[in-house]
């Protein structure tokens, strides 16, 4: 039986939390989704409960106060977290920016998709390559 999987998604937008969501919760019935809407509330969060620790996080890069490729080095800094894939979630796809994330310590980048159909083949490709979904 499939574990629990715990999913950070740090993104200042609502309705991409509630796009995000419906996508996931269809291929993945078991994650459970937690949101913030920016890099300071992610961190606030991630150094206010040291038992928490999400399977993988996402993160928008275009939000204020703290982007995402700031947020980026900020958890990977963090020792517990080191370990989690984390994948930038962005409208922004330039090459230099995606470079940047990469090179930065994330995993991948999706751009981010106007159906949520697209978004849920972007997520099934990630979780089939670590196995989390059977091939079909």
């Amino acid at each position: 039986m499939q574990e629990k999987l715990l999913i950070f998604l740090i993104d200042d937008d609502v309705d991409d939390h509630e796009v995000f969501s419906i996508a996931l919760e269809d291929i993945l019935p078991l994650a459970e989704c937690v949101f913030a809407l920016d890099g300071f509330y992610a961190l606030q969060k991630i150094n206010d409960d040291a038992d928490f620790s999400p399977n993988f996080i996402f993160i928008d890069i275009n939000m204020p106060r703290m982007n995402g490729i700031q947020c980026l080095k900020e958890i990977k800094k963090i020792p517990h977290l080191k370990h989690i894939p984390i994948y930038m979630y962005s409208t922004s796809a330039e090459p230099p920016i995606v470079e940047e994330c990469i090179n930065s310590g994330a995993c991948g980048f999706i751009k981010k998709e106007v159906s949520i159909a697209d978004l849920q083949n972007k997520l099934c490709e990630i979780f089939l390559n670590i196995q989390l979904l059977p091939n079909k």
